[in-house]
Order: C-alpha cells, then structure tokens, then sequence
C-alpha cells in the first residue's frame, strides 16, 4: 500500500518531538567531555596505524581525530535495543519488531541483529522456516519467491525491486535503519540494497597527541620468551568533543511501497535509537578503558535548516512504540522469527 500521509500533517511525534511534514534530514548534536578534567581521550584506532587525526578544511579548529567512526557508531547504535548482546535478543520495548534468529537443536547460533550481513549473510540465507504458515523453506528460497527472481537468483524484473522493502521490513525491520545489501550464494541480483538512515559518528576539536607509555610483562606464572615490552599508547586531548546523529527522514518516507504507519514506525525507532545512546552519558559512558565520556550541556537537535532547539532525549527514550507498531501491522510470530539448522 503506498504512502498516504496528509501532506499538511507531521510526519511525526514521538516522546515531544515533532518531525514536521516535508522533512529531509533531523540532525542531532550534543557536545561530550571526558569524565574527569584534564583526562586523556583514547580515540578510535588500529595498531600501527593509531587514531585518525587530520587537519579542520574550514581552518578554525585545528587538529580534528575521529574518535568514535560511523562504523562503530552503526554498532553502537544496533546494541542499545538489546536485551542480551550476545543472543541479540530485542529489548522489551522493542516487542513485536521483527528479527531472525538461527538456532540448531535448540541452541541459538546467531540473529540477523548480530550478523554483520544482517538477514541477507551468506549464513542466514539457508535457514528453514515457515514464514506464510506454510511449507518449511530456505529464506533464501523465500527471499526469490517473494521477489519474483529467476531460481538462480541472477535476474529479476527491475519493477520488482521496490517489494523488497515490505518484505525487508516484516523479516529484519531494523535493516532499513541500519542498510543492508542481499548478496549471498543464493542471490546475486544486482540493486537490492540500501543505506544506512541513521549515521553517528563522535568527533573532536583543536586537538593535540599525546603518547603515553605502556608495559607487558609476564611474572612467572607461565614460560615466554616475549620478555618485557614497552610501547607507546596513543592518545589526544580535544578543546571540544561532539557527538553528531543525521536521521535521513527523505530516505525513510520514499519508500513509496511501506503504508505511512510503517515509516512511522522507523522514523521513531531511529529518534530512540539517538535518545537512548544519549542517555548512556547522562553519568559516565565508557567507549574503551581510557575513554569515559560524559554530556556537557544539552543535546540540539536540527531539522533541515530550521532553528536548533534542545533534544528531549529523556521523554524519547521513555516514549512507548506500542501504538506505532500495532499501527504497523505486523505479521504475528516475527520477533524473533526462528529459522532452524539441520
């Protein structure tokens, strides 16, 4: 069913935020600092290669460094609806929200939540499952039926790729938040992806490096010949640190083949996504052991090019998806939808 939404209607309120009709982008910012004053930040980084730092192109803040990417942010972001990140198992706020979950005689293996591929991984795609109440079949299968694609998975009419969002939606709904790209051993159909609407990333200003020493060393308890080593641990300090959301409203609402409801549904579950992360610095957040971060003022958030007004994160996190996703109507028994392994 195409979108229906009344055009002078917002688009939505959720937890005392409104995203007024004809929205392209909400950008949230909120400004963070270290924990304890004058602590060093341990940014983002790889051995050998260390922490992203590179020069302002607007020349007014010095030194940027990527603390946190939009990578791990992606990350960041899919956990805070768990109820066990290590299950993938949804949050009770979250029920009824549909998600995959593989399990094999008994025993879960994984969830489409956990799996970097999603519902499309390589993985997933051969799980059984009855997912019309019918015959047990592949997703995988599932996915080709649905879709109108050649058995081989090679060619489909391009008309049909606008379907793939509905049944995306009622398998993984979090995947059209989070972007997915199904390309597996059973699918090869190119143009059946999406990208992400919901992007963060952490950053910080004017900033300077700082190396601080390190040692390893084993004291008996084992043999080794690694003896003792030191090394150096990159870190930085930062005039400012900024946490930056960007929900990409124009990219949800397009979805021409989800009812209004539905995008409804995504629109809120992305701003609680955003006011849930924000809610872990209200105290003290750790990123990495040398990186505890906390709010310093309050969250703005800015829709397109409107003024910036402050973002009530407190109320969206404690905001109920109940309604929206009655509203939704989604397929019963989906949250988890349990595929089987022989």
């Amino acid at each position: 069913m195409p979108n229906t939404t009344n055009n002078n209607a917002p688009l939505l309120t959720f937890g005392g935020f409104t995203i007024p009709a004809g929205t392209r982008r909400v950008l949230v910012t909120a400004e963070l600092e270290p924990s304890n004053d004058g602590a060093l930040v341990q940014p983002t980084g790889f051995p050998d290669i260390g922490p992203v730092l590179y020069p302002d192109p607007s020349g007014k803040n010095g030194l940027l460094c990527l603390v946190e990417s939009e990578a791990s942010m992606a990350n960041r972001l899919e956990e805070v609806c768990f109820a066990n990140k290590y299950d993938g198992k949804l949050a009770s706020e979250f029920a009824n929200i549909p998600y995959l979950l593989a399990k094999k005689g008994g025993q879960v293996l994984t969830a489409s939540t956990l799996d970097g591929h999603r519902f499309a991984s390589d993985f997933l795609v051969k799980g059984k499952a009855k997912f019309d109440g019918q015959n047990e079949k592949a997703l995988g299968d599932y996915v080709i039926e649905k879709l109108g694609l050649s058995a081989d998975g090679k060619t489909m009419p391009i008309a049909n790729v606008p379907n793939m969002f509905p049944l995306v939606f009622e398998l993984d709904t979090m995947s059209l938040i989070h972007g997915f790209q199904i390309s597996n051993e059973k699918i090869s159909f190119v143009g059946l992806r999406m990208p992400r609407a919901l992007t963060a990333s952490i950053v910080a200003f004017d900033c300077q490096r700082v190396a601080v020493p390190g040692i390893k060393f084993n004291v008996g308890q084992v043999e080794s010949e690694s003896g003792q080593a030191i090394f150096q641990k990159p870190r930085i300090t930062a005039k400012k640190i900024e946490v930056r959301f960007s929900i990409d409203v124009g990219l949800l609402t397009s979805l021409s083949t989800l009812t209004a409801e539905r995008q409804k549904l995504l629109l809120a579950i992305a701003l609680w996504k955003v006011a849930a992360f924000l809610d872990k610095f209200t105290v003290e957040h750790s990123l990495r052991t040398e990186c505890k971060l906390t709010l310093k003022g309050d969250p703005q958030a800015q829709v397109d090019k409107a003024a910036k007004a402050d973002f009530g994160y407190a109320a969206i996190k404690s905001a109920s998806l109940t309604e929206l996703v009655a509203a939704a109507q989604i397929p019963e028994d989906r949250s988890p939808l349990t595929l089987t392994f022989p």
